[in-house]
């Protein structure tokens, strides 16, 4: 099983809901298709709420979300994600901050709003 994916836009934001089994092949693809889905809509700013993936089986699959976030996703692009807490250890974030990406994670939709705009 992948991540499934569904995509809609708010004004300025395009969210980006992610749910499923989460390994490195699976959230390589699911970034990749948020960057090609950024790209088509000519957004900037993502909401992303993972809220329904699944813990990775490891950190070195956190290490990999971060990188390729930040591969596909430079400084232009403000990412907010929404996270459960028991899948937040701040390492994926971390990755991709430390590779140039504009992310920031979150607990709360509204403060992730709040960040993003």
């Amino acid at each position: 099983m992948g991540i499934g994916l569904q995509f809609r836009q708010e004004g300025a934001v395009l969210r980006v809901e992610m749910g499923g089994d989460w390994k490195s092949h699976t959230m390589h693809e699911a970034i990749s298709a948020a960057r090609v889905e950024a790209d088509k809509r000519k957004v900037t700013r993502l909401l992303v709420d993972a809220r329904m993936l699944s813990l990775p089986a490891d950190e070195i699959t956190r290490f990999f979300a971060g990188l390729r976030w930040a591969e596909l996703f430079d400084q232009t692009f403000h990412a907010a994600f929404v996270l459960q807490p028991a899948l937040y250890n701040g390492f994926a974030e971390v990755v991709a901050l430390n590779r140039g990406a504009n992310v920031r994670a979150f607990f709360d939709e509204a403060p992730a709003m709040t960040w993003l705009l």
